[in-house]
């Protein structure tokens, strides 16, 4: 009789690996130790932080002393530290300069504004005011600077000596989100061409610019010409014919004053002789 044959046993199969419950405890254990360390120690710097700044926040030794501002020509010193809404003896480290350059920046006047502050106790304010060029009459009026930004509806007190720009509709004025147009560049040529010290017409003696889309650009003028039809372009070469006329009027008393001078083609000028006397105020400004 055959004997049967045991199966043998696999020594190449793994065996299953025997838990240890203690060791993985241990290790629970330890991680648990690890999160709550470290989540105490979170907690102790960020209290550790308040407590600095509130220490710093309220000494003494950080508090503004002097504060300085700069720039003021139609503001005052006062209405740039309320516009800021700071004062003296206020804690340096408390201030946020981002924030009060925000609120200075927010007044319609200031165009540009910095703010620093200097360890232990100074603050230093420094602005630049809008310079208003001309006074945009939309059916309201606007005050707009020397890049022909609106910046504020116009005050009565503050059009004064400052020429009035009518005709204009506001999808001929340039904005953030539309170029500028052919309107509103011819404009801004005059005007800047009016602020410079040799210009035969400067921006003292523009009373309005009224544009129309048709005929351009025609001038109201205080002095020996009433009345002044530019139309579009060559700028430059019809003030030039102008300064030529007006010397001529100089020269011959017979001629008290322009009534009107047609300069849309500068090489055929056309221009109308008035009869009234100019005033001693107009021969000087000429």
């Amino acid at each position: 009789m055959l004997g049967i044959n045991k199966p043998k046993k696999n020594r190449f199969k793994k065996k299953k690996p025997v838990k240890n419950h203690a060791m993985t405890l241990k290790q629970s254990i330890h991680i648990l130790f690890k999160s709550t360390f470290l989540a105490l120690l979170i907690v102790g710097m960020s209290l550790l932080f308040i407590f600095i700044h509130d220490v710093l926040t309220q000494c003494d030794y950080f508090k503004a002393e002097k504060i300085t501002v700069e720039g003021c020509k139609l503001l005052t010193p006062d209405q740039i530290l309320k516009t800021a809404n700071i004062e003296l003896e206020v804690n340096l480290v408390s201030l946020n300069l981002k924030t009060i350059r925000k609120r200075l920046l927010a007044h319609p006047w200031i165009a540009e504004a910095d703010i620093r502050r200097t360890f232990p106790a100074s603050i230093a304010i420094r602005i630049k005011e809008q310079e208003p060029l001309a006074v945009l009459d939309f059916g309201k009026q606007f005050l707009i600077n020397k890049d022909g930004e609106i910046f504020k509806e116009a005050q009565a007190a503050e059009i004064n000596g400052l020429p009035v720009l009518s005709g204009i509709e506001y999808s001929d004025w340039k904005t953030l989100e539309t170029p500028g147009t052919q309107v509103f560049n011819s404009v801004l040529e005059i005007l800047n061409m009016s602020r410079s010290l040799e210009t035969i017409l400067p921006d003292t003696l523009i009373k309005n610019i009224n544009v129309d889309r048709e005929i351009g650009l025609t001038l109201k003028t205080e002095g020996p010409v009433r009345e002044i039809l530019l139309g579009y372009g060559s700028y430059r070469k019809k003030y030039s014919r102008l300064e030529k006329i007006l010397s001529y009027v100089e020269q011959h008393e017979d001629i008290e004053f322009i009534k009107e001078i047609d300069l849309r083609n500068p090489d055929h000028i056309v221009a109308r002789p008035g009869n009234e006397k100019l005033s001693e105020k107009d021969k000087k400004e000429v």
